[in-house]
């Protein structure tokens, strides 16, 4: 929930530096490592049957067909850059030779493993790697890339791409979704987010994002209480709200504070990935409209009684719109997708 910042934001953070002695970190262990799914269970296809009258359903399918599209990955060998639950892999599967999904957290690789076998999805496999380090492929092993909000979350997403350039064959095409800082300029630079833990404990994770130089502060600490009471120690009329967090009530509860951690993360906007792409050696990179932004609209251009009403209607009506979409170029300014051709 993001939210303005009061006066004392800054001797909050100060605080937790100064009593916590927060921990640096990388996003997996910080967050994805403690997360059962990524998604909250909620990835159509993967943990629910898809439901034709669901917008972000219809949404969803035009990811995939613009993944698929863009990479021109139909019958080649694929890879998943921080595949979460398994998304997009486990739904491109049926339409390639392989997808190799690679990630930093064992947790989310684990949980990958596990979807792969629930659903019977043979030609996908996923592998675990040192966040930061040399990816575990020779040079020129895949047709073609999907990274979907997970270069922001490395250590270094420049020295990540140059990675990703590497095991790209050439002439192959990454397509990257990313996640920049824009949205939250104005007063929204702040922003609180509570999860439950194993055990009873929860963790509490405070943003404090600097989009003018694209990046974010995350901390998190562990508490020795279950979500629910955290949230309502934390409630004002029913809000819980990073206002809320105050020295005061951080030291009420710092004595079941059993953990203190900080992550760095560094969110290139669109421009400034599209010049990072050019310095690796991409020959060729397009910014687009995306798939899933189409097939939203899509959705919305039926009426309730017209619009298709099963898997199969849908995605014959959703891959000709995102084969359009897909090549169209999008302003730069709007940070759209982006497809790097090596």
């Amino acid at each position: 929930m993001a939210d303005k910042g009061n006066d004392r934001t800054g001797d909050i953070f100060s605080w937790i530096e100064k009593e916590l002695d927060p921990k640096a970190c990388t996003t997996e262990d910080l967050i994805y490592n403690d997360m059962e799914s990524q998604s909250a269970y909620s990835l159509p296809v993967i943990y629910q049957p898809f439901d034709a009258a669901v917008r972000w359903h219809w949404s969803d399918r035009g990811s995939l067909y613009d993944f698929l599209y863009t990479t021109r990955g139909e019958g080649k060998r694929l890879l998943d850059f921080g595949p979460g639950d398994g998304w997009p892999s486990l739904l491109v599967a049926p339409f390639v030779k392989e997808v190799v999904g690679v990630d930093s957290s064992p947790k989310r690789v684990e949980t990958c493993i596990e979807n792969a076998r629930r659903l019977g999805i043979s030609n996908a496999r996923f592998v675990s790697y040192r966040s930061g380090s040399r990816l575990p492929f020779e040079d020129d092993s895949f047709d073609g890339i999907m990274a979907a909000s997970s270069i922001e979350q490395t250590p270094d997403p420049k020295q990540t791409l140059s990675e990703l350039y590497r095991v790209l064959k050439p002439g192959g095409r990454i397509r990257i979704f990313y996640e920049t800082l824009g949205e939250y300029k104005g007063g929204l630079e702040y922003d609180i987010w509570i999860f439950g833990l194993a055990g009873d404990r929860s963790k509490l994770i405070l943003y404090k994002r600097d989009p003018e130089h694209e990046y974010a502060l995350q901390y998190g600490l562990t508490i020795a209480i279950p979500e629910k009471e955290l949230k309502e120690k934390l409630s004002v009329d029913g809000e819980v709200s990073f206002r809320h967090v105050t020295e005061h009530f951080l030291e009420g509860i710092k004595g079941i504070i059993t953990s203190a951690q900080v992550c760095k993360t560094i969110h290139p906007s669109g421009r400034t990935l599209v010049s990072w792409l050019k310095e690796i050696g991409f020959k060729e990179v397009v910014a687009t409209y995306s798939g899933s932004m189409a097939a939203a609209r899509l959705f919305d251009s039926y009426a309730a009684d017209d619009r298709p009403s099963d898997l199969e209607s849908v995605d014959e009506a959703v891959r000709k719109v995102v084969k359009v979409v897909t090549e169209l170029e999008a302003p730069i300014e709007l940070d759209p997708m982006i497809t790097g051709i090596k």
